[in-house]
């Protein structure tokens, strides 16, 4: 297990807040207590000017990485929680609109679609990357598409609802594609969590510049900006990979549908 695995995974909400959000500003301000030393307030209060400067247009830099970044990371995510939404409303729309059709043909319908939830829930993944479809769920989705293939409406109306189901089940198909992508996808690269690092170092580098008289000032000024930094790194660490991260998208509405079509499969006549 790697170190970034643990941080994304297996650590609760609250430690990455109290290792982010409060490691950041206690290095910031050890370093900054170093450079004191090093450096004592009154050498480096000469360069105070040139030091403000460089933060500035380091700052401009460093808001326009994150800003990027977070957004990007904010995309990934409402989108793969409204794919997952979607996929789960349109399977059990398909479900619900077996109505239509005969109490056998409904309950096997139904029972198709009870069959492909459970097998979405139980892939739902659990460990970083992890993509691809389960057996179980192209299982139970073939099921399902035989389930309406093998429909036989006598009538206008299950006649609409076969090619309504048969097209919604289309969209079933590509959502379900489109997750299994975006859980090994939806996150930033590399070359931008080196881009998120670098900008961060340097601003909190050059704010260490700055020579004040008042130690306690100097400290809070620093923590300030530490704690800016910090913010914006647990936003990119809450948002990574939206499918099992820390802010993760969960099935829960793949089951909730599952309960309610399982409720009103057993308050259903059975076929004789």
């Amino acid at each position: 297990m790697t170190v970034y695995h643990f941080f994304i995974v297996e650590l609760p909400l609250w430690g990455t807040v109290l290792l982010i959000l409060g490691g950041v500003p206690l290095v910031a301000v050890l370093a900054q207590a170093l450079m004191r030393r090093l450096v004592p307030p009154p050498r480096a209060k000469e360069h105070n000017d040139v030091a403000g400067f460089l933060v500035a247009v380091v700052g401009v830099v460093y808001a326009v990485t994150i800003g990027f970044s977070v957004d990007d990371q904010w995309d990934n995510y409402t989108e793969v929680r409204r794919c997952a939404a979607e996929e789960a409303f349109l399977v059990a729309a398909v479900a619900r609109g077996s109505a239509v059709m005969d109490p056998g043909d409904r309950r096997d319908v139904t029972e198709a679609v009870v069959a492909y939830n459970r097998a979405v829930v139980a892939w739902w993944p659990k460990d970083i990357g992890e993509t691809g479809q389960s057996p179980d769920e192209r299982r139970t989705l073939r099921r399902l598409f035989t389930a309406i293939g093998e429909l036989r409406p006598d009538t206008e109306p299950r006649q609409a609802y076969v090619e309504v189901a048969t097209d919604r089940l289309t969209e079933v198909s590509a959502l379900n594609a489109d997750r299994h992508r975006q859980a090994g996808t939806a996150h930033l690269r590399t070359p931008m969590w080196i881009a998120v690092y670098l900008t961060s170092a340097v601003t909190l580098m050059f704010s260490l510049l700055f020579g004040l008289e008042s130690p306690w000032l100097h400290y809070t000024m620093i923590t300030g900006v530490a704690l800016v930094v910090g913010v914006n790194l647990f936003l990119l660490v809450l948002l990574e990979f939206p499918l099992n991260g820390v802010l993760s998208v969960s099935p829960g509405v793949f089951t909730s549908t599952t309960g309610d079509l399982l409720r009103d499969l057993s308050a259903s006549p059975v076929p004789g």
